[in-house]
């Protein structure tokens, strides 16, 4: 059976990139009806921090990305990796190092962390790597050739009585019965050394598929330059995970013109030999687009019921539904976030707009005044009925008074919601009410007569 692992350490948030990592590796399990192991690699107990775990393993979880098995930790296994490390040593493959304290080193904690019969002080284990080129079979770059001169005697125990990654992750993945390591080619440098770990520790050695990095859309590694990376900022700006998901799967990977992916398709469909050799672009716009439609095609009861949190972080409350999902239904045409629509829907449940004074400075006071004077007269006339009949009177009120909608309709918006950019005003009229609708206008006529000098200044 297949089997394969997510192995983040909790000194960080976890990256956008871990996560498309915890992907793949969850797909190509899924795809081929085996097993997905999480394991925690917490050895660095200086940088580990309980918020950081806590946080990878919630956003793991929100997305559906669980494993199979439960979740293992380094930090209690400490007592097997110097079984191992022993082992080593004992078959010539490792050997005892004095610490050479120089310019880079001489502020390094060198304090005892873990107290095990290994340790010696002022030394280090080191593993003695073959000399001979190692040729790691990559499943996406290929055969990638590594000479004897570019692997190196790396440390497995340190001389605080801590084991390295190297030495951990080779034990633990054999334990764990991991049968394919899909992680980012930053590692790849890794893997002629952890090879000859397995084979000198007497192990299978799995195979290996290596991703290519998460590049900006200007080429350079994605990081906080480029805008959040850290999954949590993504899930509570109201971004769906079925979005995150179909996009980061896009991010690297392709089955033909397709856009759109459920779960259940990806898990059918992915496989690594469709995976890019060269890196992956991560495009905001793109996932923004990806987000917009997947909220679109919602059922408008869920989209409510997901966006009425983020609603009541601008101090709403009772919240009819009813009225939500009729706003609702003029659609979500300019926003891309559950956070934004959010945010962009608050005009219609506050009594007093606040008016932008630079996009109010694109209107003129003393004309449109007296346009709002007939648009105000004429909607008073109006039962608010019927939006159609509501689109009609606006008709009418262009032919009364030989306008067209651009002379009015921009500060009838302005004057309902503050906003330049909103849905059709009778839209809006018929969903705030005749009494919302009038002293919405009435009181924008009075703040445009307040600031009128300012204005036109």
């Amino acid at each position: 059976m297949i089997k394969t692992r997510f192995a983040p350490s909790p000194t960080g948030w976890l990256h956008i990139g871990g996560v498309r990592t915890a992907l793949y590796s969850w797909l190509f399990a899924k795809n081929n009806g085996g097993e997905f192991y999480l394991r925690i690699d917490d050895t660095d107990k200086s940088r580990s921090d309980q918020k950081y775990l806590d946080s990878i393993l919630s956003s793991l979880d929100e997305l559906d990305l669980k494993s199979d098995k439960d979740v293992i930790y380094q930090s209690q296994r400490l007592d097997i990796y110097i079984d191992n490390v022993e082992i080593l040593l004992n078959n010539d493959h490792a050997y005892y190092d004095k610490i050479e304290i120089n310019e880079k080193t001489k502020d390094t904690d060198l304090s005892l962390e873990f107290d095990n019969r290994l340790n010696k002080e002022g030394h280090v284990i080191r593993f003695r790597n073959p000399k001979q080129e190692v040729v790691v079979e990559d499943l996406i770059h290929g055969p990638v050739k590594f000479s004897n001169k570019a692997i190196h005697d790396i440390v497995i125990l340190r001389s605080n009585g801590m084991p390295t990654y190297n030495i951990t992750s080779v034990i633990d993945d054999n334990f764990m019965g991991v049968t394919h390591i899909i992680r980012g080619d930053d590692h790849l440098n890794n893997t002629p050394v952890q090879q000859n770990i397995f084979h000198a520790l007497g192990f299978d050695i799995p195979k290996f598929a290596h991703l290519p990095m998460i590049h900006g859309t200007d080429g350079k590694r994605l990081s906080k330059r480029h805008g959040a990376v850290n999954i949590n900022k993504f899930l509570e700006d109201g971004y769906l995970k079925e979005s995150v998901i179909n996009y980061l799967a896009k991010t690297g990977w392709s089955h033909g013109d397709q856009e759109f992916f459920s779960i259940s398709e990806l898990k059918k469909l992915f496989s690594l030999n469709k995976v890019t050799k060269s890196s992956a672009i991560f495009d905001y716009d793109k996932l923004n687009w990806l987000n917009q439609q997947y909220i679109k095609k919602m059922d408008l009861n869920d989209v409510a019921k997901l966006i009425l949190p983020y609603l009541q972080t601008h101090n709403l409350s009772d919240i009819d539904m009813a009225y939500l999902k009729n706003i609702l239904s003029l659609g979500i045409e300019r926003e891309y976030t559950l956070k934004e629509i959010a945010k962009s829907l608050v005009y219609y449940f506050i009594e007093e707009i606040p008016y932008d004074t630079d996009d109010f400075k694109k209107f003129n006071p003393s004309k449109d005044n007296l346009i709002l004077d007939k648009v105000i007269k004429k909607l008073s006339d109006n039962n608010f009925e019927d939006e159609d009949k509501l689109g009609l009177c606006f008709q009418e009120f262009c032919q009364e008074n030989d306008l067209k909608f651009k002379d009015f309709g921009p500060v009838v918006r302005f004057g309902l919601t503050g906003r330049l950019k909103a849905p059709a005003i009778n839209e809006i009229c018929f969903l705030l009410g005749k009494t919302r609708t009038i002293d919405r206008l009435n009181n924008f006529q009075i703040f445009m007569s307040n600031n009128a000098v300012a204005s036109n200044e």
